[in-house]
């Protein structure tokens, strides 16, 4: 009997080893097709809708907007235990502003998982050095394409450009099939590729996966020597939005 666990116990480091020797090789990319929820939509039209201070005609201008909403498309490179995540601008240099990229966001993101950081790279404030989310892995599983993927969920601080806290609910369906703890924005951190997230606002999800490509993969690496932290970022934007007021 001891001698079956002795056995066992083996068995199980050998797969462990095995496994993360196979996700320190592992590279490829992956697009994430990025939408907003309905019922965020019909929330905030409502909201625009019951409010008797906004004239009618921002209340069309607003209709319009979110009713021309278009997904979009945003691309994740991941080796050597780094990641790029960047927003595709193509689409959005044809048709104009869409609030859907405005909403999910346009920043890049560089992760290096063995110094366990997430950067953002913002053209407004700088490069951020932003706080992983706390998961909470759940006993839910779905399939997403062929992959097997694992509820994990969390919940999201955010600060207000109009200069206040508030909070998001966030739900991440990873695979362990892909185990690079990486994924879209800042959804990392798990032990597996994440293949789609919900929040409050939006939905990613993974269209297209590519592993181990044979064309070359670029991991751009920002400057790290110039990084802030989440604490000075929203400082600034809040220094932004009382210049903003005061030019109005």
């Amino acid at each position: 009997m001891k001698q079956n666990r002795i056995k066992i116990t083996t068995l199980i480091l050998l797969l462990i080893v095995s496994n993360f020797c196979w996700a320190q090789k592992l590279e490829g990319t992956v697009k994430y097709e990025g939408s907003l929820n309905k019922t965020y939509i019909d929330s905030i039209l409502k909201t625009i809708y019951n409010n008797k201070n906004i004239p009618h005609a921002h209340k069309e201008f607003a209709k319009n907007e979110y009713g021309s909403a278009v997904d979009v498309d945003y691309y994740l490179h991941f080796k050597n235990n780094q990641s790029y995540f960047y927003y595709n601008d193509a689409l959005e240099l044809e048709t104009g502003h869409n609030p859907t990229s405005s909403l999910i966001g346009k920043m890049p993101f560089y992760r290096n998982i063995k110094a366990n950081n997430i950067i953002e790279i913002n053209q407004y404030v700088g490069t951020i050095n932003r706080k992983p989310l706390q998961w909470k892995i759940t006993n839910k599983t779905k399939k997403i394409g062929k992959y097997v993927c694992n509820q994990a969920l969390a919940t999201e601080t955010l600060f207000s450009r109009q200069g206040h806290y508030y909070t998001e609910k966030v739900e991440a369906w990873f695979t362990t099939e892909i185990p690079v703890s990486i994924g879209p924005k800042l959804y990392t951190g798990l032990p597996g590729l994440v293949l789609k997230v919900k929040t409050d606002k939006f939905t990613m999800t993974a269209t297209e996966i590519n592993l181990n490509p044979r064309k070359e993969i670029s991991i751009t690496v920002p400057n790290l020597n110039k990084i802030i932290t989440q604490e000075q970022a929203n400082k600034k934007w809040e220094e932004l939005a009382e210049a903003s007021k005061q030019n109005n």
